[in-house]
């Protein structure tokens, strides 16, 4: 207790001075200090045991700066998971450990609501969410080691293994310090071969390739995103919390919101880009090479203009939190025979949490999903040939109309998102007139009721 008194004091005199809370400083700090180990982690050699306790050292070590006791909430959640693994058969224990696990987060959810209602502290609960993913791939991956390959779909042939990891290597998993705050959420196997070096059998010379080009490229999104994230501290959209914002037009209210929205992400890609240039430094990073080329995207959660230049909320989910929707494609969506899709979007609800704010965005946007299919299916295709890839002159007026659309029906389904109550919610979508709900229904109409997709002529000999 003296040590973490000591360490909050030290941080919260230099929030004092910095602007910034205690809780950022140090997630920022840790994120920084990253790097070298990252660097001396990559360098050491190849013994698995020294990799595992380094990784896991420094884990705990910034745990303990950012959540202090609370760090006790990983360790006691992933042991009861590592011991369900050992006590039940594959396929029961990848059933518990996926219930055990959503239920001790939805538990820390509620106690984060009880005592620091619609706040943003950082504090254990976000970890937590990533070492849910971890602890709920790896039971469903251990299940699909038992299965034939032919049961198994390419992603599953990839991630799935037969020995359950002894202690040091599942802690040095639960706790590896360059994805333990930010994520991402690695796999068990990833993990493994990339301890014992075998992530690297496809790179020349069967080693660790120089990752400064790609760290490189990564730091400079690191700068530019920080931009966007000072940006953010004066445009935010907490102003639709005060009377104040709703005293302005309605055009203004539309614009706010659509500006604000996207500078609402900025925090997102901040963390995700600082923590992928640590995994890349470290070397879990690396992905495969092609043509003698390294390819360094497999601790990449984001792409931003991929979200940002959406035609399609189909492209957002492609390129926001990249991890988590491979767990929901791979472990939720495609294990599930009734309503895959609403179920889908239920679990990335609880797995948020239960502010009222996210079930309205998640809710909106399933329905989303839903009509830019029948929009693809009926309206895309007169502006593409009969083969549906080739594009037609007036297909790029199309792609324009398309991304500006998608940009503030983004920003305008995922504002309660940021809002998190339910009067801030109802409030500001009233205050713009549903007109995403609206626009969504009347797409509905036309797509599906209205027009028709070209009749395509029948080919002649």
């Amino acid at each position: 207790m003296e040590l973490d008194n000591s360490i909050s004091n030290v941080y919260d005199n230099l929030a004092l001075n910095t602007g910034l809370g205690a809780d950022q400083l140090k997630f920022l700090t840790c994120s920084v200090a990253a790097y070298p180990l990252a660097f001396l982690l990559s360098s050491m050699p190849n013994v698995p045991l020294y990799k595992h306790l380094f990784g896991m050292t420094f884990g705990l070590i910034f745990g303990w700066i950012n959540m202090g006791p609370q760090l006790l909430h990983l360790f006691f959640s992933s042991t009861v998971a590592y011991i369900i693994m050992h006590v039940f058969s594959p396929k029961r224990s990848a059933q518990l450990i996926y219930l055990w696990c959503m239920l001790y987060l939805s538990g820390s959810h509620i106690y984060r609501m009880m005592t620091d209602y619609m706040g943003y502290t950082l504090d254990f609960t976000g970890p937590q969410m990533l070492l849910t993913l971890k602890l709920v791939t790896m039971g469903l991956d251990y299940y699909d080691g038992t299965k034939t390959p032919e049961e198994l779909g390419h992603y599953a042939k990839l991630m799935n293994f037969k020995r359950i990891p002894n202690l040091v290597e599942f802690y040095g998993y639960v706790f590896f310090f360059p994805g333990l705050l930010a994520g991402p959420a690695f796999n068990l196997r990833e993990y493994l071969e990339y301890i014992d070096g075998s992530l690297f059998k496809d790179a020349p010379g069967k080693r660790m390739p120089s990752p400064f080009a790609a760290l490189g490229k990564n730091t400079v999104v690191v700068l530019l995103v920080a931009v966007g994230l000072v940006i953010n501290m004066k445009y935010s959209l907490y102003y639709a919390r005060s009377n104040e914002f709703y005293e302005h037009d309605f055009i203004y209210r539309i614009l706010y919101v659509w500006m604000a929205g996207t500078l609402s992400r900025f925090p997102y890609y901040f963390a995700w880009k600082l923590s992928e240039g640590a995994c890349i430094l470290a070397g879990i990073g690396y992905n495969k090479s092609e043509n003698g080329v390294p390819r360094w995207d497999r601790a990449t959660n984001c792409k931003i203009l991929t979200v940002e230049l959406a035609q399609n909320f189909r492209e957002v989910t492609e390129g926001w939190n990249i991890r988590t929707d491979k767990w929901l494609k791979h472990y939720i969506y495609e294990r599930v025979d009734v309503m895959p899709l609403a179920l889908t979007f239920f679990n990335s609800a609880l797995w948020h949490g239960f502010y009222p704010g996210y079930y309205f965005s998640f809710i909106t946007a399933s329905g989303i999903v839903q009509v830019a299919r029948f929009i693809r299916r009926s309206i895309r295709a007169w502006f593409v040939e009969a083969d549906g890839k080739t594009p037609k002159q007036t297909k790029p007026i199309y792609d324009i109309v398309c991304t500006l659309v998608t940009a503030f029906t983004l920003n305008y389904t995922m504002a309660p998102f940021v809002l998190l109550g339910f009067e801030y919610s109802v409030r500001l979508w009233s205050s713009l007139y549903f007109i995403g709900h609206v626009g969504t229904f009347i797409m509905y109409i036309l797509s599906v009721f209205v027009i028709r997709p070209p009749k395509i002529p029948k080919k002649t000999q």
